[in-house]
């Protein structure tokens, strides 16, 4: 048992996320497949939508074929499209790109809520194969799930922005500051007037000095949090259990993770940053991402139970969902969503494989289809045809019902996390 509240099991957590999506799935094709499919539709049309706001005319599938370019490409151009003109205050492209995100964000709860509350409650949705509803349900997940933003935004980014904003000020500040210079030592009358960037170099102010000391001392704050989070309590203490030991295990902890994110920089980007003398910049530059991560991941996991909570309890009431992740059951929540994601990248990497397979397979057949075709006299070009509309449409089927139970998977985690909150 965790002091002060019951205990997450990381492994019956992962289990009971993945048993639902898994044993559940016809309840989420059900209530899923028609947002879903709505999904794709949209956001295959919102790609053309950016090409045609980029070039001023409209552009379709049929001006993709002629031009011989791959979905891969025109996905790329989309994505540039779309940076270009939010970049440049476009007031077309921030309505496209909002009302794009409100059209995704109300499909995604229509089939979110019920699985959730059923997951959870054991309420079935409502029967019916044409249903995508938006009603309170719904609301209440979108609500949470902005509100959990707007606080993790405040906790974690809005921090880390003002410290770097004022950091730079202040080093600015001393770089453009006049200071008194005297050459001759012989000599009070002879005096040069310098400005900090002179005397202390400029790469103070955009080098390694800068950010790895940001770093440090926001990587200081992340130890001081864990250690409030898991700080010894009077039960602790009579089992032997003190500050010192926690405070030292959250230092070691910050420092693990510290370490993995500069070896993941080096093994990245450690050849190329060395050959561009930039290494320390770099790495320093690294670091200071990795330690705004770290708060982020620390206010989002402390957050991450409250949608499923409104929803189920029908309340947008906060203390539930903050009670599922206190003291030690964070870090057992976020063991248990590493264990669910390994387990999810291991079968989707099995099922990109089958699906290769599958792919050859089907080739093969058309291909011999096509070549008994052309024997006989007859024109083949119909295989192929046949092929590529059979690969494609195999592949984006296998992906909608893939991304359905992983949005089963993450409902069937948020009901447990309900059902959690209500034994604290």
């Amino acid at each position: 048992m965790d002091r002060g509240g019951a205990a997450l099991g990381v492994f019956s957590v992962a289990a009971e996320a993945l048993n639902f999506g898994w044993r559940r799935f016809g309840v989420v094709l059900r209530v899923g497949w028609l947002p879903m499919t709505l999904l794709l539709v949209f956001n295959m049309a919102s790609v053309f939508l950016w090409l045609s706001l980029a070039y001023g005319k409209p552009i379709s599938f049929a001006d993709v074929a002629d031009a011989g370019a791959s979905w891969g490409q025109v996905l790329m151009l989309s994505q540039q499209a779309q940076a270009q003109g939010l970049a440049g205050n476009s007031a077309a492209a921030w309505t496209l790109a909002l009302g794009s995100l409100g059209v995704n964000l109300i499909l995604l709860s229509s089939f979110m809520a019920p699985l959730i509350r059923y997951a959870g409650l054991g309420e079935k949705p409502a029967p019916g194969f044409i249903r995508a509803p938006f009603g309170p349900d719904q609301i209440r997940f979108l609500l949470a799930g902005a509100l959990a933003s707007v606080v993790f935004f405040i906790t974690a980014y809005a921090p880390v922005t003002v410290a770097t904003a004022a950091a730079l000020g202040f080093v600015q500040s001393a770089m453009t500051t006049p200071f008194a210079s005297f050459p001759d030592s012989e000599s009070l009358h002879t005096v040069d007037v310098i400005f900090g960037a002179d005397r202390f170099g400029v790469r103070w102010l955009y080098g390694w000095q800068v950010w790895g000391a940001a770093a440090a001392g926001i990587g200081l704050l992340i130890a001081a949090l864990v250690f409030g989070h898991v700080a010894p309590r009077r039960d602790d203490k009579t089992a032997g259990v003190g500050a010192l030991g926690r405070g030292l295990g959250a230092l070691l902890a910050v420092g693990a993770y510290f370490l993995a994110a500069a070896a993941a920089y080096n093994a990245l980007f450690g050849d190329i940053a060395r050959k561009a003398g930039a290494f320390a910049d770099g790495l320093a530059g690294a670091m200071f991402l990795a330690a705004g991560a770290a708060l982020m991941i620390f206010a989002g996991l402390r957050l991450y139970p409250y949608a499923g909570v409104a929803v189920c309890r029908r309340s947008m009431a906060i203390a539930g969902a903050l009670k599922v992740t206190r003291r030690h059951n964070l870090f057992r929540l976020l063991a248990s969503m590493l264990l669910i994601g390994f387990l999810l990248f291991g079968a989707q990497i099995l099922i990109s494989i089958a699906f290769s397979l599958l792919t050859g397979v089907i080739a093969t057949l058309f291909g011999a289809a096509e070549t008994a075709s052309r024997l006989g006299g007859g024109e083949g070009g119909w295989a192929a045809r046949s092929a590529a509309l059979a690969i494609s449409a195999s592949g984006v089927a296998a992906n909608a019902l893939w991304a359905l139970f992983t949005y089963g998977v993450s409902a069937g985690l948020m009901g447990r996390l309900y059902r959690e909150s209500e034994k604290l």
